[in-house]
C-alpha cells in the first residue's frame, strides 16, 4: 500500500503539470551543480507546506515525483541553467508577485524614476547588483507598466538628462562669466563711466558692474564668487522692497544700506531657513566689500556707510548675552555676600580662651584632649593665631593641633571660617571682587586681571576725573609702561563708581596682604592675587593673570554655592565676559548717550561704539532713545518767540556772559551788525546766531574752551564723511565753521600755543558736541 505522504506529493505534482502557473509559486534552493543546473525545487519548503518529510539528499520514494517536479520547473523556466539559486528564488519571487496583482493594482505599484520600486515589493532585491536576469525581468515589468498607462514613455533616464543639461548648463554658465568679464573691462573709477540703466534690460546693471569690478580683483574661483553672490542676494532685497530694477547705483546705495540689509533680509532670511547661519556672515562681508569699492568712486557722493558685523550663528550666544533683570539682581546679592562674608573674616581675630595645652612630653596627643576647644588653645596660644595646613606643618604643636582637626571629621577650613579665620587666600576668596569690579565697570577680564594695586586714581592730575589705567602686553611678552593721559588706556569712572572701585581696590588690598609680601616680585603689586590649591602648584602665590582661561571652575564653583538660575530654571551660565554687555545694557536703557558709553567702553572712536552695540542687539534700545531724542529737540526748537526784551539790557550793563559750546558771548543782545541786518532779527531779541559766533566780535575763546572746538571740528568732518550733507545749504554754513576753526586751531594761525592747542586736540577724544547728539548719532 502506498504511504500517505508519498500519495500526497504525488497529487501535488499532478496538480502543478495541470496548471503549470502554480510552477511559480514553488521556492527553489541551492543543491550541488548537475548538468549545468545549480537548483531545485526546495524540499524544506515543501515538508513545511504538505507536512511531508522529504530528505533531499537521499534516494527515497519521493524521488520519482521530486524530478517529475523539478522537470516541471525547468520546463516553465523557473529554474535555468547556469543560473545561481538565490538570483532565481528572487526572480521567481519578483513574477509570481507581479502575476498575481489585477490590473488596477498594477496601476498602483509605487514607482520611482519611472521604474517600479520593487524593494518595497520583494525582499532581498537585487536588480541592477549582479543579479542580471532579475535586472531583466525588472525591466520586461517595466515596460509591460509603460504599456498600461503607470510609467511615462518619453522618460529620459537622469544619467540621459545630465548630458544635455549639462551642456545646456555649460553654455549659460560660459556666457555668464563672458558677461562678467565684459561688465569689469572698464577701470570705473568714476560713476560717469558705468553702464547707462535704460541701455540694459538687466536688473540693477550698475550693482552687476559694481560687482563684477569687486570679482575681477578677486584671486581665487572661490573668492570670485562671493561679489557675485553678494549681487544676487542684494537684488532680491532690493526687489523685495519694491526698488525698480532700473535705478541707478547712485539711487541705490546708501550710508544704511548695509544695516537694512542685514536687518530686514539676511537676519529674516536665516530665521525662515533659507539663509544657513553658518553662510550669513560671508553675505553680509560680501556686501561690505561692495560697499566699500563704491566708497573710491567719483562723482557719486557716496563716501562712508554704518558698518555692521554678522554673528557665526547669527544671534549672540549664552556667553555674550546681557543678564536679564531678574539675574543681574541674584548676581548682585551674591557677590556683595561674599564680599561680606570674606570680609568679616579679615575683621581682627578676638581670642575665645578656650581649651588647655593638649600634648604630653613627647608631643602625643593626651588621652580624652582631642577636643575642638584645645585645637583651638594650640591655635591661639602656640600658631599665633595663623592658619596652617596639611602641607606646611612642621611644629609638634601644628601637628598636634591638625591631628585634633582630622578625628574631629569636620573639615579645616569649616574650623577657620567658624572661627572667623580666613584659612587660605585662593581664587575662590578673589573672585568676588573680581566679578564686583566688572560688573561695576563692564571691564573685560583680561585688562581687570592686569590690574595693578595703583592702577586706581582718585582725580587726574589734567582732568581731576577717577580713573582705572590698564596695561596692556606687548607681542613680546614685556609690561608697558603706564603711558601719558592721551595715549594709555583708560577706563573713565562716574563718581558712584569710583566709591564702589575704591572699596574693591582697598579691600582687595587689605585682604591679599598676609600672602602679597612672600609673592614674587613680578606679581608683587599685581591687585589680583592667590595662593593656589593645585595638587603641582599648591603654596604658590600666582596671579589672576595667569589663570586667562582657566576660569571655568571658579564661576562654576560661584554658581553652585549661590544656587544662580537663569529665568529658565536652568544653571546660570556665568562668566566675567557678560557684564560688559550688562554694563552697556543698563547705560543704554538709563538714557546715557552714545559719547558717554563711547568713553566707559574705552572706545577710541564712536564707530567702534555703534558696532559693538549693534552685534549686541541694542540697536532697538538706541533707536528708541534716539527718536526720543530727536522729538525734544524738535519741540525745542518749534516754540513761541519771547516777548521784546527791555531797551535796558541791550548795553548789557551788569556784563553777563552768555556761554556756548564755542565760547562766551559778552553781549547775546546786541550782535554785530550783519546779523541786526538780517530780516529775521528783531530789535531787543537775542542774537539769533546764537552758537554760530566764532566770528563774532563779541566772542571770547579762552583754553578751556579748546578741546570742545576741536571736538566740534571733528564731528563736521565725521559729517561730512557720513552722509550728503555737503549737497544741503547745511554744507556751506559748515565750510564757513570749518574756516574759523582753522584759524583759531591751526598752530600756523592761531594766537594760541601750539602745545595748548596740542593738549586741547588730545581732550577733544572726551568732549562730547551736539553735532553728534543731534545729527549722527
Amino acid at each position: 500500500m502506498q504511504n500517505p505522504k508519498v500519495k500526497t506529493l504525488e497529487n501535488f505534482v499532478n496538480e502543478i503539470d495541470t496548471n503549470r502557473n502554480k510552477a511559480w509559486g514553488i521556492s527553489v534552493s541551492h543543491i550541488p551543480k548537475k548538468n549545468g543546473y545549480s537548483a531545485a525545487a526546495s524540499c524544506a519548503e515543501l515538508n513545511r507546506n504538505l507536512g511531508l518529510k522529504i530528505a533531499s539528499s537521499k534516494s527515497n520514494a519521493y524521488s520519482p515525483y521530486l524530478e517529475k517536479l523539478n522537470n516541471i520547473l525547468k520546463e516553465e523556466g523557473v529554474i535555468l541553467k547556469e543560473q545561481i539559486a538565490s538570483a532565481l528564488e528572487v526572480r521567481r519571487t519578483t513574477k509570481y508577485w507581479w502575476d498575481n496583482l489585477t490590473t488596477e493594482e498594477k496601476l498602483s505599484v509605487k514607482t520611482f524614476g519611472n521604474s517600479i520600486r520593487f524593494k518595497t515589493y520583494i525582499k532581498n532585491w537585487r536588480g541592477g547588483k549582479g543579479y542580471q536576469i532579475v535586472t531583466d525581468l525588472g525591466n520586461e515589468l517595466n515596460a509591460e507598466l509603460i504599456e498600461l498607462g503607470g510609467l511615462d514613455c518619453n522618460y529620459r533616464a537622469v544619467k540621459d538628462r545630465d548630458v544635455l543639461y549639462d551642456q545646456e548648463y555649460r553654455n549659460k554658465q560660459q556666457e555668464a562669466v563672458q558677461r562678467w568679464d565684459e561688465l569689469a573691462t572698464k577701470s570705473l573709477n568714476s560713476y560717469k563711466e558705468f553702464v547707462g540703466v535704460e541701455s540694459s534690460d538687466e536688473p540693477f546693471v550698475q550693482l552687476k558692474q559694481l560687482a563684477a569690478l569687486v570679482r575681477n580683483g578677486a584671486a581665487s574661483a572661490s573668492s570670485k564668487k562671493k561679489p557675485q553672490e553678494a549681487y544676487s542676494h542684494l537684488c532680491r532685497f532690493l526687489e523685495q522692497n519694491d526698488i525698480d530694477p532700473k535705478s541707478s547705483l547712485q539711487d541705490i546705495l546708501s550710508e544704511f544700506l548695509l544695516v537694512r540689509f542685514k536687518q530686514d533680509y539676511v537676519i529674516p532670511k536665516m530665521h525662515g531657513g533659507s539663509i544657513a547661519p553658518s553662510n550669513a556672515p560671508t553675505i553680509v562681508s560680501s556686501v561690505r566689500q561692495l560697499l566699500k569699492r563704491a566708497t573710491k568712486l567719483k562723482d557719486i557722493n557716496f563716501h562712508s556707510f554704518y558698518d555692521v558685523e554678522m554673528k557665526t550663528r547669527g544671534r549672540v550666544t549664552d556667553t555674550y548675552k546681557p543678564y536679564l533683570k531678574s539675574e543681574r539682581q541674584a548676581i548682585t546679592e551674591a557677590i556683595q555676600a561674599s564680599i561680606d562674608d570674606i570680609i568679616v573674616l579679615f575683621e581682627p581675630y578676638q581670642k575665645s580662651g578656650e581649651g588647655e595645652y593638649p600634648l604630653d612630653e613627647n608631643g602625643f596627643i593626651k588621652p580624652s584632649f582631642s577636643k575642638i576647644e584645645n585645637a583651638r588653645y594650640l591655635f591661639e596660644n602656640n600658631l599665633n593665631c595663623t592658619p596652617t595646613s596639611f602641607n606646611d606643618a612642621q611644629t609638634p604643636e601644628e601637628k598636634g593641633f591638625l591631628k585634633i582637626i582630622g578625628k574631629l571629621d569636620i573639615g579645616l577650613h569649616n574650623v577657620y571660617r567658624s572661627w572667623g579665620v580666613p584659612s587660605i587666600i585662593d581664587a575662590d576668596v578673589i573672585a568676588p571682587f573680581v566679578f564686583r569690579l566688572a560688573q561695576i565697570t563692564g571691564m573685560n577680564a583680561d585688562p581687570l586681571f592686569d590690574l595693578y594695586v595703583d592702577d586706581f586714581v582718585i582725580a587726574h592730575e589734567t582732568t581731576q576725573k577717577p580713573c582705572l589705567r590698564y596695561w596692556k602686553e606687548r607681542s613680546s611678552g614685556g609690561m608697558q609702561l603706564h603711558l601719558d593721559l592721551f595715549e594709555s588706556k583708560l577706563q573713565w569712572l562716574s563718581k558712584k563708581q569710583s566709591e564702589e572701585v575704591k572699596d574693591v581696590f582697598e579691600n582687595v588690598i587689605r585682604v591679599t596682604e598676609s600672602i602679597r609680601k612672600d609673592a614674587p616680585e613680578h606679581i608683587k603689586d599685581k591687585l589680583f592675587i592667590y595662593k593656589s590649591t593645585g595638587q603641582t602648584t599648591h603654596g604658590e602665590i600666582r596671579s589672576f593673570s595667569d589663570l586667562k582661561r582657566q576660569t571655568t571652575s571658579i564661576y562654576s564653583n560661584f554658581v553652585v554655592k549661590h544656587d544662580l538660575k537663569s529665568e529658565s530654571g536652568e544653571p546660570l551660565v556665568f562668566t566675567i565676559s557678560r557684564f560688559r554687555p550688562t554694563f552697556v545694557s543698563e547705560l543704554v536703557e538709563a538714557g546715557v548717550s552714545i559719547r558717554e558709553i563711547q568713553l566707559m567702553l574705552g572706545h577710541s572712536n564712536i564707530e567702534t561704539t555703534m558696532n559693538y552695540l549693534d552685534k549686541l542687539d541694542f540697536n532697538r534700545i538706541a533707536r528708541e532713545k534716539l527718536t526720543e531724542a530727536i522729538s525734544k529737540i524738535h519741540n525745542r526748537i518749534f516754540v513761541k518767540a519771547d516777548d521784546e526784551v527791555s531797551n535796558k539790557f541791550l548795553d548789557n550793563p551788569d556784563k553777563v556772559i552768555f556761554t556756548t559750546p564755542l565760547g562766551g558771548c559778552s553781549n547775546i543782545f546786541s550782535p554785530p551788525d550783519f546779523v541786526k541786518k538780517m530780516s529775521g532779527f528783531k530789535k531787543g531779541s537775542p542774537c539769533s546766531q546764537y552758537n554760530k559766533c566764532l566770528s563774532c566780535e563779541n566772542v571770547m575763546i579762552t583754553v578751556d574752551k579748546l578741546p570742545m572746538l576741536f571736538a566740534m571740528k571733528r564731528d563736521y568732518m565725521l559729517l561730512m564723511q557720513r552722509n550728503r550733507i555737503m549737497d544741503t545749504p547745511h554744507g556751506y554754513v559748515i565750510e564757513e565753521n570749518l574756516c574759523l576753526l582753522d584759524e583759531i586751531l591751526n598752530p600756523k594761525k592761531s594766537d594760541f600755543d601750539a602745545e595748548v592747542l596740542f593738549k586741547a586736540e588730545k581732550l577733544a577724544q572726551f568732549e562730547e558736541t551736539a553735532v553728534i547728539d543731534g545729527v549722527t548719532a
